[in-house]
């Protein structure tokens, strides 16, 4: 659902403590919940770039975001 750790204790009626085991990247929910952000980023970039290969200006202008953040990520 693409929620913050914040959003789902309030959704689920978690503790403070629980919510922050979702936000340490070393517990096994934390793993798993990023797991998952990643695999929604990946589809959400897979139907984004195959609306920039039909024209879509703001899909286009999105690709375009994105590359340039992979590429100072990696300098």
């Amino acid at each position: 659902m693409l929620m913050t750790p914040e959003q789902i204790g309030d959704l689920l009626g978690l503790s403070g403590d629980e919510v922050a085991e979702i936000k340490n990247p070393w517990t096994e929910v934390g793993i798993v919940y990023r797991q998952v952000l990643a695999e929604k980023t990946l589809e959400l970039h897979e139907k984004t770039l195959k609306l920039a290969d039909v024209g879509s200006p703001t899909a286009i202008e999105k690709a375009n975001e994105w590359l340039q953040s992979a590429l100072i990520s990696i300098e």
